[in-house]
């Protein structure tokens, strides 16, 4: 399993890290996670045709997870894709691109026989997709928009993605054991940012989860990346800020 970031940043505009997008990649196949604005060019530049992906997942509808998703869908229709496109997010994200549809129209529809497919999972309690090679957990976050924790695992080992949320017990839960715990870092522990994680928080997860790596995305321009970093490496684990273009094979 390979899991790539693609973008590690958050909703500010910055040269160097776009939002929140990921790349999950097992025997060849990949599945897009997330997706914000700037997600298919550096997908592109991992050497994976957006177009070509199998499916994707979605830890919430916000603008900087799903700004990509229009574009996605219309490189699809215009390269007259084959296959059908599965989406996996959390209740209400059939609502949120039957809306899509209804402002751009068929330019974001796949050509018959091929069609996008959402699969809603569950806000209130855990859920399992069972790809085969791939088999993703989720669990409710404390954010809005239909917010998901997933864990994705295969060939005996794991990732798990935060998504946004607050302290969330669901996740240390999910995250537990974790060869790789890739979380969002919004705030700072002397500016909380709403609904968002900060180091001592973090911290704590990472004692009662025992992830045996944790990556640091999604961190604002006023959190001291040094202070969370040393923060949360005290709970005893390693810990570094991600970036644009990692890549973590397991």
């Amino acid at each position: 399993m390979r899991f790539t970031v693609l973008g590690s940043g958050t909703n500010v505009p910055d040269a160097e890290r776009g939002p929140a997008g990921f790349l999950v990649s097992v025997q060849g196949q990949s599945w897009l996670v997330d997706g914000g604005s700037g997600t298919l060019q550096r997908c592109a530049a991992t050497g994976v045709d957006p177009r070509s992906l199998v499916g994707g997942f979605y830890s919430h509808r916000h603008p900087d997870h799903t700004g990509d998703l229009v574009p996605l869908l219309f490189a699809m229709h215009a390269s007259r894709r084959l296959a059908d496109y599965p989406i996996y997010a959390g209740q209400g994200f059939q609502a949120f691109l039957d809306g899509l549809v209804g402002v751009y129209g068929r330019w974001i529809e796949l050509h018959p026989p091929a069609t996008t497919i959402v699969t809603e999972l569950a806000l209130d309690a855990p859920a399992t997709v069972d790809l085969g090679a791939l088999v993703v957990h989720t669990r409710p976050a404390v954010h809005s928009s239909g917010a998901l924790h997933l864990r994705f695992e295969a060939e005996g080992r794991s990732v798990v993605f935060s998504g946004d949320t607050g302290p969330s017990e669901a996740l240390i839960e999910l995250a537990a054991g974790a060869d790789l715990l890739v979380t969002e870092c919004a705030g700072s522990d002397a500016v909380p940012a709403d609904q968002h994680l900060f180091p001592s928080a973090i911290a704590d997860l990472v004692r009662r989860a025992r992830p045996r790596e944790v990556w640091l995305t999604h961190l604002y321009e006023y959190v001291d990346v040094a202070l969370a970093v040393a923060t949360i490496e005290d709970a005893g684990t390693v810990v570094r800020r991600a970036a644009d273009g990692d890549v973590w094979s397991g």
